[in-house]
């Protein structure tokens, strides 16, 4: 997995920004923040439920997703296919379970998953499923999954991610 930042303090603020608001240049920043530890390979966002798509006019994961893929020249692929509505799992409701992701599965090949905050891991779990993948490079805004990756996790870390595949 590579993170920008761990999901606490301003990095928190900016990733709700970003969710919420539209604040896009905020997926400027992670972009610049991990582009040189991601691998070339095909960018795939995890998309955000169409009803949060309309009443924030943002979906986080593909604006990250885009950037990204215009900084290392890679296509982005739109392989996944969110739900049309799923109950809020944020601010720390997640009892309630992860969207059901419908992915067109394809050649077994490396590619680069994007979202925008890995939580439990639960929706980037749903996301591989549905893609039917075992090899793949997970980039996160911000990261608080201690299940996923280390609770130490800080900006700049690299770290593979054993449950979702391998970097």
């Amino acid at each position: 997995m590579v993170a920008a930042f761990h999901h606490e303090g301003v990095a928190r603020e900016l990733v709700h920004g970003l969710k919420y608001r539209g604040l896009t240049p905020f997926a400027d920043l992670v972009t610049e923040v991990v582009a040189s530890r991601v691998p070339r390979f095909p960018i795939v966002p995890v998309l955000r439920a169409w009803s949060r798509r309309v009443l924030y006019g943002v979906d986080p994961a593909r604006e990250i997703g885009l950037r990204l893929a215009r900084a290392l020249d890679v296509p982005l692929w739109d392989l996944l296919s969110a739900p049309l509505h799923a109950s809020r799992r944020a601010g720390g409701d997640h009892s309630r379970p992860a969207p059901e992701l419908r992915g067109r599965r394809i050649p077994e090949c490396r590619l680069v998953l994007v979202d925008d905050v890995v939580t439990t891991g639960a929706t980037v779990r749903s996301a591989v499923e549905a893609l039917g993948l075992s090899r793949l490079t997970l980039v996160v805004a911000a990261n608080v999954a201690d299940m996923v990756s280390s609770p130490q996790l800080r900006p700049g870390v690299h770290m593979k991610n054993r449950p979702t595949g391998e970097a």
